[in-house]
């Protein structure tokens, strides 16, 4: 498996994590009411947005790396 490969498997791995964090704090901030979990799944959800776009970032920026180093690609 290339390393760009690993990458993209750590950071889908990243993403479903954080997500379901996210949806962890909010079932915890909708029982308890307590600010800490909400803050934790503000936190959380913008720190998953960003994953998702360095995932696509990376994927494409990687794509435009390959077409120009393999233009047979």
């Amino acid at each position: 498996m290339a390393l760009y490969n690993f990458h993209r498997v750590l950071i889908t791995a990243s993403i479903l994590f954080d997500a379901f964090f996210s949806y962890w704090s909010f079932q915890q901030w909708r029982e308890t009411g307590e600010s800490i979990n909400l803050v934790m799944l503000v936190g959380s959800s913008v720190v998953t947005l960003g994953l998702i776009a360095y995932f696509i970032y990376f994927n494409r920026n990687l794509h435009n790396k390959r077409a120009v180093f393999d233009p047979g690609h």
